[in-house]
């Protein structure tokens, strides 16, 4: 096992090896369609590395009948108590840069199906985005998905659209208060993997964390769904409707609920910014940007209104309950 990743080589020449970094618990119900498109994807130059977070039913069985057609690309952490979902991944950031082969990452959720294309449609967009960035530049490429129920039968084309985003056109100081990265559908390079760990305690998910790091100068989208993104009860987040009339439904259904969890999300999102201005300012990164988003967010609620558009993206209800609660 080689210890930490090899400087970058030019992009014409680098083995386009990718870890898939799947974290499982408790997935037996859904894990085969994915394992099954892992397995038909277009391009094949990956491993799988899946932590285990104590799963109590079938899963870690499941991995290994699979074992054979993986062909020798798979390894299991099982963790003896359970971590969470944040913690399950940074662990296998750790495994993949520990390793060092592989110059890119992606993250992997245990119910959801890789359509054919998507690791060579983002692998594509990672090389124009490294050679127009920087080798050394930390970056991160990611995709729509279409939003599937249960049995994989289409609610919507464009889960972008359907959560009412616009990745294309969100900056860096918008980020830091709405994600619009969702962890399934990200490749990040080395560069990356490396500024990333470790995740602070202060971090909100794996995802967001790395969007952050990468959003000055090494973020892309690619406007093309690549994953089916299962929805049922069990999803750790999945795609709420964020439409005027689901929101009212939601807010007549546990209006102090949806007050408590608006305000938490600030507390944190605070919290979140605050890790990523000390990260950045240990590795010698402009931070100016975060630094300025703290002392808005600390500015009185007359001189936030100004401009609050600016920071807070999506609905203008959701705008609204920021800047009010927030």
């Amino acid at each position: 096992m080689r210890k930490g990743h090899a400087v970058s080589q030019p992009l014409g020449t680098q083995r386009a090896l990718v870890d898939i970094l799947l974290a499982t618990c408790n997935g037996e119900r859904y894990l085969p369609a994915l394992l099954d498109s892992l397995l038909d994807q277009s391009h094949q130059d990956w491993r799988l590395l899946v932590g285990d977070d104590a799963s109590t039913d079938a899963t870690l069985d499941i991995l290994e009948t699979y074992r054979p057609r993986l062909a020798g690309r798979l390894q299991v952490l099982p963790a003896p108590a359970r971590q969470g979902v944040v913690r399950n991944f940074e662990r296998l950031m750790r495994a993949s840069q520990r390793d060092g082969a592989a110059s890119f990452m992606s993250f992997c959720d245990q119910d959801d199906v890789w359509l054919p294309s998507k690791l060579a449609t983002l692998l594509a967009a990672m090389r124009q985005l490294k050679a127009s960035a920087g080798a050394q530049t930390p970056c991160l490429v990611h995709c729509d998905l279409r939003v599937v129920d249960e049995a994989l039968a289409l609610i919507h084309p464009s889960f972008i659209r359907h959560q009412r985003y616009d990745p294309a056109r969100c900056s860096a100081t918008a980020l830091l208060s709405v994600n619009q990265v969702t962890g399934c559908a990200m490749m990040i390079d080395a560069a990356l993997l490396e500024l990333a760990l470790p995740i602070p305690d202060a971090a909100l998910m794996h995802d967001w964390w790395c969007a952050l790091l990468a959003a000055r100068a090494g973020l892309r989208f690619v406007d093309e769904p690549l994953v089916l993104y299962r929805q049922h009860r069990a999803n750790q987040l999945g795609a709420k409707g964020r439409g005027a009339w689901a929101r009212l439904v939601r807010l007549c259904r546990d209006a102090p609920g949806v007050i408590r969890r608006v305000r938490g999300l600030g507390t944190g999102t605070r919290a979140q910014a605050g890790a990523l201005a000390t990260r950045l300012a240990e590795r010698g990164l402009d931070n100016a940007w975060v630094r300025d988003y703290l002392a808005w967010r600390e500015a009185p609620l007359w001189r936030r209104v100004m401009n609050y558009r600016s920071h807070y993206t999506g609905p203008e209800l959701d705008r609204c309950a920021r800047l009010w609660w927030w």
